[in-house]
């Protein structure tokens, strides 16, 4: 549904200064200042708020609305994209990582040699580090 036929069915409708936003009198309640939030998202899906704290529901119901209508025809066919870790976690690893490298490092520079578990442990760390990075699109 479009927001256009929304905002036709509420009263005292007024553009904010946000792009694609508007509010008016909630329908649900007896409404003397604009308190109801409309908004429409740019893959057309519109959302609506009642700061007076009317359920969407009931704002739906009282203009002969369901939820249905607040979607476009079709949104397409998304998947929802599954990162195998947050940014954060992301983070962590590769500071952890790089401490282990460092440690190696610190070996090497007092003239110690590295043990093969250590060298393999250094050559872990690098992958993990570099595949943090692909993952994040670097």
């Amino acid at each position: 549904m479009n927001i256009d036929i929304i905002l036709s069915r509420l009263n005292k409708v007024q553009k904010t200064s946000k792009l694609n936003e508007y509010k008016a009198l909630c329908p649900a309640h007896e409404d003397k200042n604009p308190s109801l939030s409309i908004g429409e998202l740019s893959d057309g899906r519109i959302l609506i708020n009642c700061f007076a704290g009317c359920e969407s529901k009931q704002v739906l119901d009282s203009i002969g609305l369901s939820f249905e209508d607040l979607f476009p025809e079709k949104l397409g066919d998304f998947k929802s994209e599954k990162k195998p870790f947050s940014s954060n976690h992301g983070l962590k690893l590769i500071g952890y990582e790089s401490s282990i490298i460092l440690a190696c490092a610190g070996f090497l520079r007092e003239g110690k040699e590295l043990s093969e578990a250590n060298f393999s442990r250094i050559v872990e760390a690098v992958s993990r580090i570099q595949n943090v990075l692909r993952v994040c699109g670097l």
